[in-house]
This record gives structure tokens, C-alpha cells and sequence, in this order.
């Protein structure tokens, strides 16, 4: 007869397995404890409560001036948000952005300053990383939620996202989802329905590329080619036309694309240069 199989192992178990390893000590979950605990007190002021007549959600800010990043499915065709900060602030936001092509949409709120998230790296995300959220989930305010990286979809897919295990639930909906040092790395867009803790983020260089108001906040490499023409950045495909925003390591790279059959390739010493042009 073969054993059961176990569905799920609970933070308990977990716990008392790692105390249980060699070298483990109460110590080392304390470490990590207060390391969580630190994470979500620097994150959860810049997370932003939103609501209009459809619905709730989650949005967090990304300069110092209120400009606030959530899902397009969020603001709905709403011009006016009502928004709650973490200290308590009541105000109404305006909906100055939506992408055309990604759920993604840009709310300003009239404040003074922000505490922005600053901005990780998707691209050194690995299926096994562990991330973190914070956002709103089921009228849940503020609620920080962790877990991993379960999957992560090729450049150039037709849905641009990674997928993580992070329970989420409806109103987590644009909430920053965060690397171990506390920078964001995507954004939650969707889930699945009737299954156990399949969710989605957009990644965070995906929205640089989509919003024009953020590109100023990037420090990226800026490339542009044709509509939907593939773009390789050292012989790896990282996305298609017309605009893509990388982050890249320092150094030389080689950018090409194949426009109406001929090879364009320029190399970019990045980031002394941050701009490329292909096709032109």
C-alpha cells in the first residue's frame, strides 16, 4: 500500500524541520524572523489601499511625489481612485497612465512626498527565489504574505509574467512583490481560480517599458525596433519591439534584431551608453 501523499506542509513543520538541520538554532529563526518583521515595517507605508465603485486593490508608490503603479484592472475606467495610506490618510487619486498592451495603469495622489519601494532586478529572479507581498487581499489591509518563485515564462511570452506561490487573494491585485532585500521585482496581476496559491506578477521591467511616465525612473538600457520584432541582447531573446527597458550588468553588450531579413546588431557599452536604436 503506498503512503499518503501530503498536500501541503504547514509553517510548523517547517519551523521544527530547520531546528532540526545541523548547525540550526533558535537563533537562526530568530534571524530570519526579525529579518521579515524589518522588511514589511520599511514596505508597508509605501503601499497604497485603492477602491472605486467596482472593487478594491493594492498599488504602491514609485517616486517620492505620489505617483502610485497598480493593475489597469484595478482603476477600471475610473478617472477618480479613492485611495488610504498606511498612516491614514483619505484622498482621491487621478488615473494619469493605463497601458494599452499589460495590466498595468499609473494613479497620481496629491501628497507632498512618498516613500517609494526601490527597484530590484526581475531578471536575477531563479524558480526557488523567495519573494514577499504586501497589499489588501480579501479586505485583509496590509496583510504581508511570503513565499517563492514557482515559474518563470520566457522572453518574449505572450503573457510577460513569473509565477509565485505567495498566497494571494482578490485586492492583493497591484501590489509590489518583493525580492529578500526588500526591492521590487513585479507586480501582482491575476490568479487562478479553484487552485492552491497560483498566482502571477508582472515583472517590474515590464512596466518601465509599457508606462512612459516611469522611464525616467529606470536606469535601464532603452531599446527600440519595429513593432513586434524579436530583440536579442548577447544572443538571448529579452523581449520585441517597439520599446523595451533593460536592466543590464555594466559592461559591453551586444543588441541586434532581423528586420525585413538583415541582421541589425549594435554594441553598447552599458551604462555609459543607455540608448539603442535598431532598424534605423
Amino acid at each position: 500500500m503506498k503512503a499518503p501523499v501530503i498536500g501541503r506542509i504547514t509553517a510548523d513543520l517547517l519551523l521544527v524541520l530547520a531546528l532540526l538541520a545541523p548547525n540550526s538554532s533558535w537563533a537562526d529563526v530568530s534571524e530570519i524572523e526579525n529579518h521579515q518583521v524589518a522588511l514589511f515595517e520599511r514596505l508597508a507605508p509605501s503601499v497604497v489601499f485603492l477602491a472605486t465603485r467596482k472593487g478594491i486593490g493594492s498599488g504602491f508608490f514609485v517616486d517620492n511625489r505620489g505617483l502610485v503603479l497598480t493593475n489597469a484592472h484595478v482603476v477600471a475606467d475610473a478617472t477618480g481612485i479613492d485611495a488610504v495610506l498606511h498612516d491614514g490618510r483619505r484622498l482621491t487619486g487621478r488615473v494619469v497612465e493605463r497601458s494599452k498592451d499589460v495590466d498595468l495603469a499609473l494613479v497620481q495622489l496629491p501628497v507632498e512626498s512618498s516613500r517609494a519601494v526601490g527597484v530590484g532586478d526581475p531578471n536575477q529572479l531563479r524558480v526557488g527565489s523567495w519573494v514577499a507581498s504586501v497589499g489588501h487581499g480579501q479586505g485583509g489591509i496590509w496583510t504581508f504574505t511570503t513565499g517563492m518563485v514557482s515559474n518563470i515564462y520566457p522572453a518574449g511570452a505572450e503573457q510577460p509574467v513569473f509565477q509565485t506561490q505567495i498566497p494571494l487573494n482578490p485586492g492583493n491585485s497591484g501590489g509590489p512583490i518583493v525580492d529578500r532585500h526588500g526591492k521590487v521585482v513585479g507586480i501582482v496581476t491575476a490568479g487562478v481560480a479553484n487552485a492552491n496559491n497560483v498566482n502571477f506578477g508582472i515583472k517590474i521591467d515590464i512596466a518601465f517599458g509599457h508606462l512612459e511616465k516611469l522611464e525616467h525612473l529606470c536606469d535601464c538600457l532603452v531599446v527600440k525596433a519595429p513593432e513586434q520584432v524579436p530583440i536579442f541582447v548577447d544572443d538571448e531573446m529579452v523581449g520585441v519591439g517597439p520599446r523595451l527597458l533593460l536592466k543590464l550588468r555594466p559592461g559591453r553588450h551586444e543588441v541586434f534584431a532581423v528586420i525585413d531579413g538583415r541582421m541589425d546588431r549594435k554594441s553598447v557599452i552599458y551604462p555609459s551608453e543607455t540608448a539603442v536604436e535598431l532598424g534605423k
